[in-house]
């Protein structure tokens, strides 16, 4: 049978008006309909690990080349109060400083070993002057002490400050200058040396641990004025 034009055009409303009927037409009073997406998680906060250690020196070869030897670690994360030490004579020990002797290297391993495994899990450490000095020492004793040293890993220095001309970077003129509640435990030379005489060196401890106090709160306080960058570097203990 043959169909009209007419009729043709009619057939093909009826199949359109049929599909509109089948696919509702979609306005933008839908879109304001649906739920709203639901917002990204928040990243993880790195963590990040202030830490500070305590040296004597172990021998005179070379008056421009004095090694140290390790004698109190303390270590605390940031965002948390707690600090935690360790010291080559154990705390609250009556061993003495215990650098020699036959049990001195056991000693000396299982203060050190904590500190390497907490620098390990941490995204970022800080300290000052940790990139010039404590990090290369804890690697010379680890060596010494069969431990694995730290090949790499990200800091900042609260030493690393905008540069400037004649302005002295202490710790205890950093904490004095932005106004820290923590205050730099001072130590002459005479003092120093009564405090590993003292079993279990008490006074080292509260050196130590005060440092790690002091230099978390001067880090938050550098970081508010913008003295110091907040991105982290890479501090290389492989060639």
């Amino acid at each position: 049978m043959q169909l009209e034009t007419e009729d043709l055009f009619t057939e093909f409303q009826l199949e359109e008006k049929l599909r509109q009927k089948q696919q509702p037409s979609i306005s933008l009073d839908m879109w304001s309909n649906l739920p709203l997406a639901r917002p990204l998680p928040p990243l993880s906060q790195p963590r990040i690990l202030a830490f500070d250690i305590e040296t004597v020196a172990a021998g005179f070869a070379d008056p421009a080349w004095v090694p140290q030897k390790i004698i109190c670690v303390s270590w605390s994360w940031v965002g948390s109060d707690k600090i935690e030490t360790r010291a080559c004579c154990g705390p609250k020990e009556a061993m003495g400083v215990g650098l020699y002797g036959p049990q001195a290297k056991e000693k000396r391993w299982h203060m050190l070993n904590p500190l390497l495994a907490a620098i390990e899990q941490a995204d970022v450490v800080t300290g000052h002057y940790i990139k010039g000095f404590d990090l290369s020492v804890i690697n010379a004793e680890a060596m010494r002490l069969g431990l694995t040293p730290i090949y790499e890993c990200s800091y900042i220095d609260t030493i690393d400050l905008v540069r400037s001309k004649g302005f002295k970077k202490g710790l205890d003129n950093l904490g004095v200058l932005l106004g820290c509640r923590t205050k730099k435990q001072a130590m002459d030379w005479q003092e120093w040396d009564d405090a590993y005489d003292v079993s279990g060196i008490p006074e080292v401890i509260t050196r130590c641990e005060s440092d790690v106090q002091l230099q978390k709160e001067i880090r938050e306080k550098l970081l508010e004025r913008g003295w110091i960058g907040s991105r982290p570097k890479v501090w290389k203990g492989r060639k």
